[in-house]
């Protein structure tokens, strides 16, 4: 009777773990999803063109190739304001790999540094939670085109991701029951330095976390090893024009907005046009919420001003403080261009991240965590932001690559970029000995497009020049804004170029990326409406014929727009 009672009871235990195996099953299985598809997304809109600061990794491969400098001297080097010894490492492997420079291949090698910092953020959630469930979030935020500026571009991916992976798994290291293995987080703040300048921040980060947990001795080691480090890291360092440090009290209401705004930039991707309002009332939610449970936790069911609290960090709250030392980086940085650059898309995964780590805080402290209306919630809206995201980031991601494949046309033909190096004078052609602009558009394309004849069309094109516009201070080449005007829903959203032909050599045709500004039907079609672009005018001023040029099916299109347009 008692050996059939501990079956039964031994049965029951075993049925009821099945289910719960198989929950966590069919989410991890789920988690894969959004992992996989913007894999899928990735691997269809990388393309092998370098675009703007990239030029430092061409760089970085002729030094090598050259043989003339110390190659540890060139990993570490400084670039712009950053020792960007990963980014390096990224296009060597890739080098190495495919026998030349190879910018697409470099861009899908770094997806695994999004899979990096994705395992960090699952190591902070299991550091307080035990189920599964409200890690789906995460992965359907992070996994998603919420940061696809970020990954399309092979410096960036290597850069910022890898900043912030690093230094997560570096707190990692530190957390108490960690001591054995504590050391190991100093060489990880290392790394996170060599990506970009931004990882410097986790180290004072790192010795505040050891000073609260009363480990004086880790904490004055680690002290000494930053100091040290930091000595040598900033030998012969300068900044670049683009960080224009400055304070003054003067200063002090615009930095403390710029930082509001740079900590909900998230918001950004709700609405272009009011993203400063948006990200300004998102950051003080974040703060105000923050502090706000920091402050007063739950103790004895009831919210009480607590000063011990205050310096009980766990993970979770020390890699929410570590964003906040990102974002400041970034306000001191950049605010004096305005604080509409705190929510440029370049700064993306920090967005994410904070929204992320503030997500986590909010899983492990609001005092709704358990409830299941927050699971739902929660679920429900990563889910269709992460939707949104393609719909919303569709028109840009076509324009970037539409941009960067008309800028390998034009350099290859006119040794001219139309859509990057708007502040700098575009490299030699002798830079690119190590690299290969691919061909996007064979000869008949596009003796197609300059054939087109003259049509009956309603085809309109403006052309302005733009004044000294704050936003283009730091351009050295004027910036013109196009127009094509009454374009029908016969064109398609993507591929879509303005020809020009310059009138006094027909032999010089330039192609000039156009985004797609028509307005939308319910069911997707477009009605007619404009297309736009912005150039640096680095063109020879003259009369040129315009044409209006797409790919239908990978089968060139045209349409004659003017004969005459001045530019």
């Amino acid at each position: 009777m008692i050996t059939r009672l501990n079956l039964y009871i031994s049965n029951s235990r075993y049925l009821t773990v099945i289910p719960v195996k198989q929950k966590q099953f069919l989410i991890y299985l789920l988690m894969a999803v959004p992992v996989i598809a913007f894999a899928v997304f990735i691997f269809k809109h990388a393309l092998n063109v370098p675009f703007m600061d990239d030029m430092e990794l061409v760089d970085s491969i002729n030094v090598l190739k050259k043989g003339d400098t110390n190659p540890f001297t060139t990993l570490v080097r400084q670039q712009n304001d950053h020792r960007s010894t990963f980014p390096r490492l990224g296009i060597i492997l890739s080098y190495l790999l495919s026998g030349t420079l190879d910018f697409r291949l470099t861009i899908l090698l770094g997806y695994f540094n999004l899979i990096l910092l994705g395992y960090a953020f699952y190591l902070v959630y299991r550091s307080a939670n035990k189920g599964i469930t409200l890690f789906l979030p995460v992965v359907l935020m992070l996994f998603s085109p919420l940061v696809y500026y970020v990954h399309l571009w092979s410096l960036t991916a290597f850069q910022h991701t890898l900043s912030i992976a690093f230094s997560i798994l570096c707190l990692y290291f530190l957390q108490p029951e960690k001591k054995a293995s504590w050391l190991f987080a100093f060489p990880i703040a290392i790394a996170a330095t060599l990506t970009n300048l931004d990882g410097i921040s986790v180290m004072p980060v790192c010795i505040f976390w050891l000073m609260t947990q009363r480990r004086w001795k880790h904490s004055l080691i680690f002290l000494v090893l930053t100091a040290v480090y930091l000595a040598i890291y900033f030998t012969d360092f300068k900044l670049s024009s683009a960080s224009q440090i400055g304070f003054s009290v003067s200063s002090l209401p615009l930095m403390a907005h710029a930082f509001v705004v740079v900590t909900g930039s998230f918001a950004r991707f709700i609405s272009d046009t009011h993203g400063i309002v948006l990200s300004t009332i998102l950051g003080s939610g974040i703060l105000i919420t923050f502090i706000a449970l920091k402050f007063f936790p739950r103790i004895q069911d009831r919210y009480r001003f607590s000063f011990a609290e205050i310096f009980s960090l766990d993970l979770t709250e020390i890699c929410f403080l570590r964003m906040l030392g990102s974002m400041a980086m970034i306000m001191i940085g950049r605010y004096a261009e305005g604080v509409g650059n705190m929510i440029a898309p370049r700064f993306q995964v920090y967005s994410v991240s904070v929204a992320i780590l503030f997500y986590l805080f909010l899983v492990k402290n609001a005092p709704f965590r358990k409830a299941v209306f927050f699971k739902i919630a929660a679920i429900s809206i990563a889910l269709v932001l992460s939707v949104y995201s393609y719909k919303k980031y569709d028109r840009a991601v076509n324009f970037s690559d539409a941009g960067l494949k008309a800028d390998s046309y034009n350099y290859t033909r006119n040794r001219v970029f139309l859509h990057q190096y708007y502040n700098l004078p575009d490299p030699d052609p002798a830079f690119y000995e190590n690299y290969n602009f691919p061909e996007y558009f064979g000869k008949n394309v596009i003796n197609n497009w300059k054939a087109a004849a003259a049509s009956g069309s309603d085809l309109g094109i403006e052309v302005t020049e733009y004044g000294d516009l704050p936003r283009y201070k730091t351009y050295i080449h004027r910036v013109k804004a196009i127009r094509v005007m009454n374009v029908g829903g016969e064109v398609p959203g993507k591929d879509v170029y303005l020809g020009l032909t310059e009138n006094a050599n027909s032999n010089r045709f330039y192609l000039v990326a156009l985004k797609d500004d028509r307005p939308s039907w319910k069911g997707g079609k477009s009605v007619a409406g404009e297309f736009d672009a912005e150039i640096p005018a680095k063109m020879k001023p003259g009369s040129y014929t315009a044409t209006l040029c797409w790919l239908d099916d990978e089968k060139p299109r045209s349409v004659m727009i003017s004969k005459n347009v001045s530019l």
